[in-house]
């Protein structure tokens, strides 16, 4: 029984040394891009959505608030939030930027600027409400304009970073 041991011990180690080694094989130049591009590009699609959402949420809150007097904390709080969202999609993007100019793709540049256009305009209507809700008496209305253009911009953004991403996927 001893005898077999050995040579059955030396099987199961060459059995987990041998996918180990095939799992690190080198991948073809354009995995690392095109899976990079599908995180970055999907984060930014996700920060987007949020930040959209938020401002969804919070418009549906200041309509809705009583005598329109809108808590301060809460619009802080939503004004805070779609902001960290907008910051964290112009990053994803900027990170696309990076890549399609190193690989000279003027169809993917031409998108983002579409994208980066939309999402400096929420970032602007964001600056607005971030200043209103700031204030002990958050003007509901003047916030809620700043969310209607917050969202419109950043449903142009969204329309336009979908198209890209089905593009992209369609060259894999």
């Amino acid at each position: 029984m001893r005898h077999l041991t050995r040579p059955l011990i030396a099987l199961v180690l060459l059995a987990l040394v041998v996918p180990a080694s095939t799992a690190n094989a080198q991948r073809d130049a354009g995995a690392k891009i095109r899976g990079e591009y599908n995180f970055h590009g999907s984060a930014g699609g996700s920060a987007m959505r949020s930040a959209r959402e938020y401002s969804g949420y919070y418009r549906q809150y200041a309509q809705s608030a009583p005598d329109k007097k809108v808590n301060p904390e809460v619009a802080r709080e939503a004004a805070d939030s779609i902001g960290t969202y907008i910051t964290k999609a112009q990053k994803h993007m900027a990170w696309m930027r990076k890549q399609a100019q190193a690989g000279n793709d003027k169809e993917t540049l031409t998108s983002l600027d579409t994208i980066d256009k939309n999402l400096a305009d929420a970032a602007k209507s964001h600056t607005e409400m971030h200043e209103t809700c700031l204030k002990d008496n958050v003007d509901a209305a003047a916030s809620m304009d700043c969310c209607k253009v917050i969202d419109a911009s950043l449903a142009k953004a969204i329309a336009e970073h979908d198209k890209l991403m089905k593009r992209l996927a369609a060259k894999k």
